[in-house]
C-alpha cells in the first residue's frame, strides 16, 4: 500500500486547489502592498519585417526592487498595436523561472506601417502604460498597393526623420562572442563559442540571433540596457510599490475570474463550489469556492491543448445559477507615440531581394518546420497507474450500465435511496471500504456530476474507459476512483449543451517552440533553396560556466551578418553583445 501513498499526495495536488483571494475590497488587496511593482523586457531578432517573416521574441520579467528576475508572475502579454489603435496580435505568455517566448508570423493581411509593440504582467497594470516595455516595429507588405504609412510626403525631408536613431547601449566587455573563423562559404558549418569572464555572475538564460545586417535605414531595436536606462527615466520619483492595487498578480498561472448569479431569492451566492474542466486527453479539474457576493477566481497553472472550458456549479439544482466569466477593462492605446519609418527609392532593389527570398523560403516550409514542445503538457492522472478498457476488442453492449455490469473490472453502479446512482471503484487493498466514497466520472475530461443520467449514455459512442483506483480529494470532497470515458471522435465537449453547464473559450498561452536549425551533412538534400535571412534564432541558452559552444550554418545569402547574444543574468545584470560574420 505505500506506493500508492506517494501517488494519493500527488493527486491531492492536482485536484485539490484552494481558492484565491478575490479582488473584491481593499482588505482583500491589502495583501499586496509590500509587492513590489515588476518590469519586462522583450527581446527582438529584429525591428523591422516584411510580410512572409517571422518576428521571433524572448521576454525577461524583473522585480523593481530586487533589480533581479522576478517571481512575482508566471503569465506576461505581449502586443502588436497599429497607428490607428487596432490590436494585431495579442499573445498570452506563460514565465517560466521569469522568461518566456514566442513568435508571430507576419500575414498577408497585415498592411505596411509603423506599429507598437507592448509588452507587460497583469500586476503592472496597476501601474501606468509609459511603464510597460515599449519597442518601435516597421513592416513592409509589398503586396498591397496602398504604402501611404510608410511614404513621406513630398514636403518631408527623409534623412532628417531617420536620422535620430536610438542609441544601443554599452556592450558588456566580460562576454566575448568568438567564430572558428570571420568569413564563410555559403551553406557552411560556423562554430560559435560564448566566453563568460565574470564567473557565476554571469551565468544566466539568454537568446542569440544569428540575422543579416539591415540593408534598409532603420531605427535599431532597444538593448537591454537602454531598457534599463529607459525604464528608470520613467520611474523616476515613482515609488516600487503600487499605490492603487485593482488587478492581483497572475503569481500561479493564469487568472480567470467570474461570478454567479442566483436564479432564485432563496440561493445563497457564497460558499458556492464552481468546478472547471478542461478537456481533452491532457484534461484538468478544479474545485473553488465564491465569495459573499458570487465572485471566484480559478488560477490555471498548467499548460493545456484544448482552448475551451466547461463551468459547473456542484451540489446545486440544475439552473439554479447563471455563471459568467469578467474581463478585465480594455488598455487605452491612444496615448502610445509611434516611431516613423519611411521608404524611399534607395531601397526598391533590397525590397525585391528579400520579398522574393521570403516567397522561396515559405514554399519550402514544409520541409523546414519548428515543433511544438507538446512534451509539457498535464497529466491529468497525475502519474497514477491507469486501467484503459478498449471497448473494440470486446461486443458492445448497449448502455454504459450494462457495459460496466458485464465489462469493466473493479467497476460498479449503486442506486441510492434518493433515487440517485453513483459509481464505485474498488480499492487494490481489500481492507479499505471503498464503497464509502463515490468515484469522479469524466467524459472526454469534462467532469459529470449528475451520473445517474450516465446509465443510458450510448457505450457505441465510447472508445476507451479509462480507470484510476486511488483516493482523491477535490473541493472539500473525498472520493474513491476517477473514470474517464474517451470518445471515438473525442469532443464531447463540443456537443455539451446541457443546463447547468457553460462552455467558454479559453485564451490560451502560446506553447513553447524549438524552432527549425538547418544543417548540411552528407545526407542533406541541397538542392532545396535557403535565402535565409535569419540564420539562427534560440530563445534559450543557458550559460552556467567559463564557455560554451553551439554551431549554425549559413545559407544562400551572401552579406554581413549580426550574431547578438541578449538578455539578463541570474542577478538581473543586463547583457548584450555582438559580434559579425561575413557570407560570401
Amino acid at each position: 500500500m505505500k506506493k500508492y501513498k506517494v501517488v494519493f499526495v500527488v493527486l491531492m495536488l492536482m485536484l485539490g486547489t484552494p481558492l484565491m483571494a478575490q479582488e473584491t475590497g481593499n482588505s482583500v488587496l491589502e495583501q499586496f502592498k509590500d509587492t513590489p511593482s515588476e518590469k519586462v523586457y522583450v527581446s527582438l531578432n529584429t525591428s523591422l519585417l516584411f510580410t512572409g517573416e517571422y518576428l521571433f521574441y524572448k521576454v525577461y520579467c524583473l522585480n523593481d526592487k530586487t533589480k533581479q528576475p522576478s517571481d512575482i508572475s508566471t503569465i506576461a502579454y505581449v502586443e502588436l498595436i497599429s497607428e490607428n489603435t487596432e490590436v494585431v496580435f495579442k499573445h498570452k505568455i506563460r514565465l517560466e523561472k521569469s522568461r518566456g517566448q514566442g513568435d508571430f508570423f507576419v500575414p498577408t493581411t497585415v498592411p505596411s506601417g509603423n506599429y507598437k509593440l507592448i509588452a507587460y504582467t497583469r500586476w503592472m497594470k496597476n501601474g501606468a502604460m509609459n511603464r510597460f516595455f515599449q519597442e518601435d516595429i516597421s513592416i513592409i507588405n509589398p503586396y498591397q498597393t496602398n504604402q501611404d504609412a510608410v511614404l513621406p510626403d513630398l514636403s518631408e525631408n527623409v534623412t532628417s526623420i531617420t536620422e535620430n536613431m536610438a542609441t544601443n547601449g554599452e556592450e558588456d566587455k566580460r562576454f566575448i562572442l568568438e567564430t572558428d573563423k570571420e568569413s564563410y562559404p555559403k551553406k557552411s558549418k560556423v562554430a560559435l563559442s560564448i566566453q563568460n569572464f565574470r564567473g557565476a555572475s554571469g551565468y544566466g538564460n539568454y537568446n542569440i540571433s544569428v540575422r543579416k545586417k539591415e540593408d534598409l535605414n532603420h531605427r535599431p531595436k532597444r538593448s537591454p540596457q537602454s531598457y534599463i536606462e529607459w525604464h528608470a527615466e520613467q520611474m523616476a520619483n515613482a515609488p516600487i510599490f503600487y499605490e492603487t492595487i485593482a488587478f492581483a498578480p497572475e503569481g500561479n498561472g493564469e487568472l480567470l475570474k467570474g461570478r454567479i448569479r442566483a436564479n432564485s431569492s432563496d440561493l445563497a451566492l457564497a460558499s458556492q463550489p464552481i468546478a472547471i474542466s478542461i478537456p481533452g486527453e491532457d484534461f484538468q479539474i478544479k474545485v473553488v469556492g465564491t465569495d459573499s457576493t458570487g465572485l471566484f477566481y480559478i488560477n490555471l497553472s498548467k499548460d493545456y491543448a484544448e482552448p475551451q472550458a466547461i463551468l459547473q456549479v456542484l451540489d446545486a439544482p440544475k439552473g439554479s445559477y447563471t455563471i459568467e466569466i469578467l474581463k478585465d477593462p480594455p488598455l487605452d492605446y491612444s496615448g502610445l507615440q509611434f516611431g516613423r519609418f519611411l521608404m524611399d527609392t534607395n531601397m526598391q532593389d533590397a525590397i525585391v531581394r528579400r520579398s522574393l527570398h521570403n516567397q522561396i523560403e515559405n514554399g519550402y516550409f514544409a520541409v523546414k518546420p519548428d515543433t511544438l514542445k507538446l512534451d509539457a503538457l498535464n497529466d491529468p492522472y497525475g502519474g497514477a497507474y491507469v486501467e484503459t478498457l478498449d471497448l473494440d476488442e470486446y461486443t458492445r453492449f448497449k448502455t454504459l450500465d450494462e457495459t460496466v455490469v458485464e465489462l469493466v473490472e473493479n467497476v460498479w453502479t449503486k442506486r441510492n435511496k434518493d433515487k440517485t446512482v453513483s459509481f464505485k471503484v474498488r480499492s487494490f487493498d481489500e481492507t479499505y471500504e471503498e464503497s464509502e466514497y463515490d468515484a469522479m466520472v469524466f467524459v472526454d475530461g469534462v467532469l459529470m456530476p449528475d451520473q445517474t443520467e450516465l446509465l443510458e449514455f450510448d457505450s457505441r459512442l465510447i472508445k476507451t474507459v479509462n480507470t484510476v483506483r486511488e483516493k482523491f480529494a477535490m473541493g472539500g470532497t473525498t472520493y474513491f476512483g476517477l473514470i474517464n470515458l474517451v470518445t471515438k471522435d473525442g469532443n464531447y465537449y463540443d456537443l455539451i449543451n446541457a443546463t447547468g453547464m457553460t462552455k467558454i473559450e479559453l485564451d490560451r498561452p502560446r506553447l513553447p517552440k524549438r524552432y527549425f536549425a538547418q544543417s548540411y551533412t552528407e545526407d542533406t538534400n541541397t538542392r532545396i533553396p535557403d535565402f535565409r535571412d535569419q540564420l539562427l534564432w534560440q530563445p534559450n541558452v543557458s550559460l552556467e560556466g567559463s564557455q560554451m559552444g553551439l554551431d549554425f550554418f549559413t545559407s544562400e545569402v551572401p552579406g554581413e551578418y549580426e550574431l547578438r547574444l541578449e538578455g539578463f543574468s541570474i542577478y538581473g545584470r543586463p547583457v548584450a553583445i555582438t559580434k559579425t560574420i561575413t557570407v560570401e
